[in-house]
């Protein structure tokens, strides 16, 4: 760091050198001898300018620290997820330079293999859907999106918004059983049969669906991410001393009533799992919950939440059981995860069931614990430092997303400052102690 320091800096020092020379001189001389009052007036006038100017070059030493600090935890981050370079000046800005063109070129090469897929499967003459075991939309052709309707086939969204189940389910375990693709007659959900040829995504958890198009919906591009047909490996054995790398972890977010953990209520459900710093969208749980009483306008203004979204869905108890399957063996993380583990434990033995006790990690404290100077602990304003891009805020699934973003940029960070195990990370986020403070005068 001191090779960086600018010229500013290095002037500033240079005189409070000064300040201090003279300083010095003042103070060996003889006892006895006359001193002017002019002399005296300019030393003490040297004096003051040289703790100006440490106070100066204390300042931009400090500035140019922070600087190439948010720069290391931005590189840091990225080991785990791409993250944005922070805009800064001088010679850490010229370094953020560097990195950030060092980013674009990966980048441009990953950009590289994806156009040549968009190429080769716009150039087919049929729409295009590619969709996981549990029907996820992974891939889709402008061709397929036009013929089905783009706002139900988007990738991510379920194909059984466009299709009916029943045809679709049983033409892929037709293709499964035979080894090569069938043909079909998918109904979809406005009452329209379109014939269509279904094969098996062979090896790779989902199937393929090809629909022949006419002319007038014959469009080039693509959308796809087809990460979205890996799942989670099967969990190890919780253990103090289990690396951050491979620890099996739930994102978990819940909307509520209110924020009173002895009477609110749950109304929505989101939760992804992780192994270590990887996601997996396709193990994710996305589901509205009907609460039994009504939805505080208050609430509904923070989360869009009303009583006609809920009315019809699930209770928590029908609800738990999914989600406790999820919760298994893994660790459970979100922001501020106490408040929604409180609730949810509350309404588990409202419920007559037996609440698990998970181990958790908070990304609240974690954050307060990496960064104890910081007043913005907002999941959104640390997200937006970190380069996240947020989407989906203030629903279950947009939070537990989200969160679990975060969560990745966090286990190199972690990593960085010696904290490399469960063990090691539970008792470093507990360090945070103005956080864990306020949380349990909050109730959780």
């Amino acid at each position: 760091m001191a090779a960086g320091l600018s010229r500013g800096v290095a002037a500033a020092l240079a005189v409070a050198g000064a300040a201090v020379a003279g300083l010095g001189a003042l103070a060996l001389w003889p006892s006895g001898a006359d001193l002017s009052t002019g002399r005296i007036a300019g030393t003490g006038a040297l004096a003051l300018g040289g703790l100006g100017a440490l106070w100066i070059a204390g300042t931009l030493v400090a500035r140019h620290t922070d600087d190439l600090g948010r720069l290391r935890d931005a590189v840091v981050a990225a080991r785990a997820r791409p993250a944005r370079i922070p805009d800064l000046d001088g010679d850490a800005g010229r370094l953020a330079d560097v990195v950030r063109d060092a980013l674009r070129s990966l980048a441009a090469q990953a950009s590289t293999t994806d156009g040549r897929l968009a190429a080769v499967v716009s150039a087919l003459d049929e729409g295009l859907v590619v969709v996981t075991d549990s029907g996820l939309v992974s891939l889709v052709n402008a061709a397929a999106a036009a013929l089905l309707d783009p706002r139900r086939v988007a990738v991510g969204t379920s194909v059984y918004a466009a299709v009916e189940p029943a045809g679709l389910t049983a033409a892929v375990r037709a293709a499964r059983r035979s080894g090569r693709s069938v043909q079909a007659e998918l109904l979809t959900v406005d009452g329209a049969s379109l014939h269509a040829r279904v094969a098996d995504l062979d090896g790779h958890g989902g199937a393929v669906i090809l629909f022949p198009v006419s002319a007038l919906v014959r469009r080039q591009g693509v959308a796809h991410d087809l990460d979205l047909h890996d799942l989670p490996p099967r969990p190890p054995a919780l253990a103090d001393g289990l690396a951050l790398e491979d620890l099996p972890v739930l994102s978990l977010d819940l909307e509520t009533t209110g924020l009173d953990v002895s009477r609110d209520r749950i109304l929505s459900v989101g939760a992804v799992r992780l192994h270590g710093t990887r996601l997996f969208r396709a193990a994710s749980l996305d589901r509205l919950v009907d609460p039994g009483v009504p939805v505080p306008p208050a609430s509904t203004a923070v989360h869009g939440i009303t009583d006609a979204m809920v009315e019809g869905a699930p209770s928590f108890a029908e609800t738990w059981p999914e989600l406790e399957a999820m919760m298994s063996g893994v660790v459970v993380v979100g922001h501020n995860i106490g408040f929604d583990l409180a609730i949810l434990r509350r309404e588990v033995e409202a419920a007559g069931g037996r609440w698990p006790d998970p181990p958790s990690l908070d990304t609240l404290r974690l954050v307060a614990a990496l960064d104890p100077s910081r007043a913005d602990l907002n999941l959104e304003a640390i997200a937006t430092d970190l380069g996240i891009g947020i989407e989906g805020r203030h629903t279950a699934l947009g939070d537990a997303l989200l969160a679990a973003e975060l969560y990745a940029r966090l286990v190199p960070l972690l990593h960085d400052r010696g904290v490399a195990g469960l063990g090691q990370a539970r008792a470093f986020a507990d360090g945070a102690r103005r956080v864990r403070a306020a949380q349990r005068a909050a109730g959780w």
